[in-house]
């Protein structure tokens, strides 16, 4: 079997993302991974190199804001959907993808405020299926915008009720995504939670008992495993 040759292209702010994805794919795996702040932080050619996987990071932007390289980002997204490479998006990558494939009224800021802290979702039964895991899991969550409409085909895998759109999948399309950040571990999310203290609590949430609560299963191991099961046909 071909080892994977995965593109992790890390919106965040900090440069804080692409160390937490890493640690969740294989360490035999070809990884190239970018930090995206600028138009020129995309290649001319790099939708031409054999990528057989694309994740999309999470990030502190907002998604209804056009950042200096929104359109290189839904240009790339475009092309590699034409390609047939499976793209993985996480929250703010998420939203991008959404953005990119359906159009901006697919993206909004959530009605119901920020989502933060490790939060329950319910699975589908074809989620729990393909992923083995449970009809309730506790994530880690830390947004306020959502996605609210799909791709025509789309099969909806975790909802809540803060946020409908937690999870889905799209075969034709090479499309998997979360809502929800499943590349933080008790350890790493609950330091990210520590670090962003003033901002949470300014927005009238207790850090501290947020800490108390940990992830449910290990969501790194059981999505970056199946999303790598993904491959082109």
């Amino acid at each position: 079997m071909l080892k994977p040759n995965i593109l992790i292209l890390d919106y965040s702010v900090n440069r804080a993302e692409t160390a937490v994805i890493k640690s969740c794919l294989p360490k035999d795996a070809n990884i190239t991974s970018l930090f995206i702040d600028a138009e020129e932080s995309f290649p001319d050619a790099l939708i031409k190199e054999k990528f057989s996987h694309i994740i999309h990071s999470g990030s502190a932007l907002s998604i209804n804001d056009t950042a200096p390289f929104t359109e290189k980002a839904i240009k790339l997204i475009q092309d590699a959907k034409e390609k047939g490479i499976w793209q993985m998006g996480i929250c703010f990558g998420h939203q991008l993808i959404g953005r990119a494939i359906v159009g901006k009224h697919a993206v909004c800021s959530s009605t119901n405020g920020f989502e933060v802290g490790w939060k329950e979702v319910a699975f589908t039964d074809k989620a729990m299926t393909l992923l083995g895991i449970r009809k309730t899991e506790k994530v880690w969550q830390h947004h306020f915008d959502e996605v609210i409409d799909l791709p025509a085909g789309s099969e909806l895998l975790a909802t809540n009720e803060h946020t409908k759109i937690q999870a889905y999948i799209h075969y034709e399309l090479h499309l998997l995504a979360t809502q929800f950040h499943p590349e933080f571990n008790k350890l790493s999310g609950n330091n990210y939670f520590l670090d962003d203290r003033e901002f949470i609590e300014k927005h009238h949430f207790n850090v501290d008992e947020i800490i108390q609560h940990e992830p449910s299963f290990d969501t790194g191991k059981v999505f970056f495993k199946f999303f790598l099961t993904l491959n082109k046909e």
